[in-house]
């Protein structure tokens, strides 16, 4: 029991020590908006794509396909999606918090922490977790864009199905794992020096995106409504991953597919969605309230369920 103790603390503890050093630069003034503005920037077109190329490049993909996964993690991002948009309406009288809400309580951010974090975990058996990245990010894009065209506050920001699909085609975490899944099923070798150069990009991302992320984190004050980000920061890294655990655990899935699996759900909210909440006219306090609570919680619920894992066997350490 020690030994998975100690496991699943040295997994998460340093993630957490480069957070708290991202929030002391913030405190300190040596990172402002415009460091993370930018920095958030150079990740989201370098160094994630970076990352998810070299993940998949590396991998044996063609033996990784498993088109059962692909369609549960869908099918189950799409339902929990749609009941948790129902609960809100039953929870939430202030319609200007549902967006707010609801992307709070469903969407991970799945391509700079969950991914990382699942490779951390299981090695080379997380390679379905970039698979699932692949299917998760239009999946979310396109959800989140109806959530806020119902809730739209702002007329002069019109949302368009062929926007939505041209943003999508044009995301270079897209456009790099559809390059890492052509070059791996085809065998295409890169010269050594580009392959060292990506996967040295790759190797930066995660310590980065760690310290923009705690750097990130604000303690504001936003009255009553500081209970709707309680509640949808608690869905988020307790009900949902261990909703889709249980749920996989009944269709038959076992070992590294229940560890994605509640990996892809355990981790924080999403900065993306924070970004979408406040260009569409949502709630942007309860929204940027949801990701520091999450950040925070996550940080102990998922030492937990990795600790559980680990006592269980399904995470070998």
């Amino acid at each position: 029991m020690l030994a998975n103790l100690a496991f699943s603390l040295n997994i998460v503890a340093p993630w957490i020590l480069m957070a708290a050093i991202g929030l002391l630069l913030r405190r300190l003034g040596i990172v402002n908006e415009a460091f993370l503005s930018k920095g958030n920037r150079v990740v989201f077109l370098v160094f994630l794509p970076s990352m998810l190329f070299a993940s998949i490049y590396g991998s044996e993909l063609g033996e990784s396909f498993d088109l059962g996964f692909i369609i549960f993690v869908a099918a189950w991002t799409i339902l929990s999606f749609l009941a948790i948009w129902a609960l809100s309406l039953l929870l939430i009288k202030d319609r200007n918090v549902i967006s707010a809400f609801v992307q709070g309580s469903c969407r991970s951010n799945v391509g700079a922490l969950a991914v990382p974090l699942a490779f951390s975990v299981l090695g080379d058996g997380a390679v379905k977790s970039v698979l699932a990245l692949a299917v998760l990010i239009p999946i979310y894009n396109i959800m989140c864009i109806v959530l806020l065209a119902v809730y739209n506050k702002k007329e002069d920001k019109q949302m368009s199905i062929a926007g939505v699909l041209v943003s999508i085609a044009k995301n270079p975490s897209i456009i790099s794992i559809a390059l890492g899944i052509a070059f791996s099923l085809i065998g295409i070798s890169l010269p050594t020096f580009i392959n060292s150069t990506i996967n040295s990009f790759a190797q930066v991302t995660v310590p980065l995106v760690l310290v923009l992320l705690g750097a990130s984190i604000t303690f504001k004050s936003i009255d009553g409504k500081f209970k709707y980000a309680i509640y949808s920061g608690l869905i988020k890294v307790v009900a949902m991953p261990v909703a889709v655990t249980l749920l996989a655990y009944l269709f038959g899935f076992r070992g590294n597919d229940l560890a994605i699996l509640m990996l892809l759900n355990g981790v924080p909210t999403a900065i993306a969605g924070y970004v979408m909440v406040t260009e569409m006219g949502g709630d942007s306090d309860v929204a940027s309230s949801n990701i520091m609570l999450t950040t925070i919680l996550s940080a102990f619920t998922l030492a937990i369920f990795i600790f559980v894992f680990a006592l269980l066997g399904i995470i070998v350490n």
